[in-house]
């Protein structure tokens, strides 16, 4: 087994973009985990959902990842799979700003939606990118190293997110990820545009 992911591993590390690719994902993951560590006390102490409410505004997430896997594969049949990435990077950026400068459940909930739908349409086209340009017989070990290394940095943006709020509350942590968000989606764009140009 431990041979196997080596072998991913090495794989990934050696396919420069979709290296790079996966390290961006591994910053955007530390800054969504960071989000989600906090999220119930940002909707209540900052957009002030009413306590009774939270479960209808937290389904605004779930509404969301529904709409996105409805239109993954239009956006991509209509853009093509890399302006379609880049495009939602971009629309996932506006989303996390929205939702950290959002004072109201309604805009807040709106926000939430449009980035779990980003989410969503990112995950399935990013796979299906792979699907197409990873060996066949690699597809299981560079898919699980790039799982292993995305995910990595969700228990320390979790941690930091705990602290930050502790010591100045939620409204901070939403900035810090929309602006860590918006520079991996810059760098993103740039390394897509470059290895799949």
């Amino acid at each position: 087994m431990w041979g196997e992911i080596v072998e991913g591993v090495r794989w990934l590390r050696g396919h420069r973009t979709l290296w790079r690719v996966t390290v961006l994902a591994a910053w955007s993951n530390l800054a969504i985990s960071g989000l989600l560590a906090v999220l119930v006390l940002y909707a209540l102490d900052v957009l002030r959902v009413p306590p009774t409410g939270y479960g209808l505004f937290a389904a605004s997430a779930i509404v969301g990842g529904l709409a996105g896997a409805l239109v993954a594969g239009r956006l991509a049949a209509r853009l093509g799979t890399v302006p379609a990435l880049c495009a939602v990077l971009a629309a996932q950026t506006v989303a996390l700003t929205g939702f950290a400068l959002a004072r109201h459940p309604v805009p807040g909930g709106f926000a939430l939606a449009v980035f779990a739908a980003g989410t969503v349409v990112w995950n399935s086209l990013w796979a299906s990118y792979g699907q197409r340009h990873v060996p066949a017989g690699l597809l299981g070990r560079v898919g699980a190293a790039q799982r292993m290394v995305g995910l990595l940095t969700a228990p320390v943006g979790a941690v930091l997110a705990g602290l930050v709020a502790a010591a100045y509350g939620t409204a901070p942590v939403m900035a810090a990820a929309a602006v860590t968000f918006a520079l991996v989606t810059a760098a993103a764009w740039r390394t897509l545009r470059r290895g799949f140009a």
